[in-house]
């Protein structure tokens, strides 16, 4: 069979061996010539009416419309003011974490963990989840272009001889798709795809809120068992030497002191070594917590100022309550869940509607492989729009809008919550810091009391007027009250802590506070 027969029959070849139809093969050359120019004028003007028609269904569905409720802000009652505070703009959450803590080795721990905390690092690969899957599903708005190609090599025999032929098809083609959104299901799928974005991100805000929190309360809690400690060292020092003075006294038999009086004396100098013992105990855990915090190993936990030194910003304005809406980043993430919940419910309602596809192809096909770039005799395309509709399927449809409707009441139940339990916060934190400085107050002229009773009852003790019972008793007390001071001190800083990042500050990234200290860095370098 001769070279390029298909069908068990020659096909005519002109010109460079080109290959034409066998009815070509019968017709004058200059007959071919025109025949070939109007198909290909015949070819592109379809192709024209092809791409009026695509480019006029995209503007149907640019300005088409979206099924389901739009988005409205649902109505949540604020209270007027603070019952614990008047109301002002100003607000503490504005000023930023590192300019709020004024303890420098508190400071660089938080700046440390900010950086190398775990549950950071989660929320950020999962804003990355959340953004990969934006992306994904904003292309759903675009068309896909795809392209193929391909060598078909086949052995049949001829409809019309019986032989059996081998045929050679070649093909290289441009692939296009898109689903025409005229009922607006791929915008409510892309709206609710960018909310969890942004939900995913003021969630890595309120991690970053929360943490900033736990590091400050546990280096205060670190502080407040430091200065217990040597209260406990000091107290011990003291009662041993006590002990070792009543044994004394004891041996040299003049009657004052009696066996009691020593058995007394040895119980307050163990209870103080026991008490020194778990104080040490509770350290090493709190730098172990801390370390934790601070994404690394336990190991030791560097210290700064002592908490009788001035640790924040000792005017805490709680600003307007209105504004906390706006300004605690979980309560915009419940927000945002809210919104993507309310855009599923139109992306669901859309699957009622009919589904508008089109395809469309256009490319180049040729049974030799020298003649598939020959556009005029090779080229192919294909234009398919197709209609699809559902006629039953038994409730799914209906199902899917109910579980939508079901999530967004679900999450308005939580939007709501949320802020209810962020204004408990702000009261809870500001009552707390309020009565805690009352009480710190008092129980700073408890200990000086205390310490004055010690002096007295010693005093009275060595004139033979009291007995030792009386000095040990004010002992024990002073010692229970500077344990209790020092754990005060500590309860009103991590007070005034929780407040500011229940008024939602905190948040603010420590690559801002890296650039502005090089800031300065830099200027003195150009000086």
């Amino acid at each position: 069979m001769p070279r390029g027969s298909a069908a068990g029959f020659p096909l005519p070849v002109e010109g460079r061996g080109r290959i034409v139809s066998s009815r070509e093969g019968i017709r004058p050359p200059s007959f071919h010539v025109a025949s070939e120019k109007l198909w290909v004028m015949m070819r592109f003007e379809n192709l024209r009416y092809a791409s009026a028609a695509f480019i006029a269904v995209v503007l149907v569905c640019i300005t088409g419309c979206k099924l389901g409720p739009d988005y409205q802000r649902p109505n949540v009652a604020t209270p007027a003011q603070w019952r614990q505070q008047t109301s002002t703009p100003e607000t503490i959450a504005n000023i930023a974490w590192w300019n709020f803590f004024q303890d420098a080795a508190l400071t660089n721990l938080i700046a440390q963990a900010v950086t190398n905390n775990h549950d950071v690092r989660i929320a950020v690969a999962r804003i990355e989840q959340a953004h990969g899957n934006y992306r994904a599903q904003r292309s759903a708005l675009f068309p896909s272009i795809d392209a193929s190609g391909g060598w078909t090599r086949s052995r049949a025999p001829s409809p019309f001889t019986g032989d059996a032929i081998t045929a050679n098809q070649f093909n290289l083609l441009g692939l296009l798709s898109y689903e025409v959104d005229i009922w607006g299901r791929l915008r409510r799928l892309n709206e609710a795809a960018r909310a969890e974005l942004l939900a995913a991100e003021e969630t890595r805000r309120t991690v970053y809120m929360t943490l900033i929190s736990e590091v400050a309360a546990t280096y205060f809690d670190l502080r407040a068992l430091d200065e217990q400690v040597e209260i406990s060292k000091r107290t011990l020092e003291s009662r041993e030497k006590s002990l070792e003075l009543t044994r004394i006294r004891f041996s040299n038999g003049q009657g004052i002191v009696s066996e009691l009086d020593i058995r007394q004396a040895e119980t307050q100098f163990y209870s103080a070594r026991a008490t020194l013992a778990d104080l040490e105990r509770q350290v090493a855990l709190r730098e172990n917590e801390l370390s934790l915090l601070l994404g690394r190993n336990p190991g030791a936990i560097p210290r700064g100022r002592p908490l009788s030194d001035p640790q924040l910003h000792e005017k805490i304005p709680a600003g307007l309550p209105s504004d906390l809406l706006l300004r605690r980043p979980d309560l915009l993430a419940a927000e945002q869940r809210l919104i993507a919940a309310n855009a599923n419910i139109g992306a669901a309602r859309a699957a009622y509607f009919p589904t508008i596809s089109l395809t469309a192809a256009l490319g180049l096909q040729s049974i030799e492989l020298r003649d598939l770039f020959d556009t005029g005799a090779s080229g192919v395309w294909r234009f398919a729009p197709q209609v699809a509709t559902p006629i039953f399927n038994a409730g799914r449809i209906a199902g899917g809008v109910e579980v939508a409707r079901a999530v967004r009441a679900e999450a308005l139940v939580n939007y709501e919550r949320a802020i209810q339990s962020a204004f408990r916060e702000v009261e809870d934190s500001l009552v707390s810091t309020h009565k805690l400085a009352e009480q710190l107050a008092a129980q700073e002229k408890t200990v000086a009391a205390e310490r004055g009773r010690l002096e007295l009852s010693t005093l009275r003790y060595e004139g033979g007027v009291s007995s030792y019972s009386d000095v040990l008793d004010a002992q024990r007390s002073l010692f229970g009250a500077e344990l209790i001071l020092a754990q005060l001190r500590s309860v009103r800083l991590v007070a005034i802590a929780q407040l500011y990042r229940a008024l939602g500050g905190g948040w603010q990234d420590a690559s801002v506070k890296l650039t502005q200290q090089r800031e300065p860095a830099k200027e003195e370098d150009q000086k």
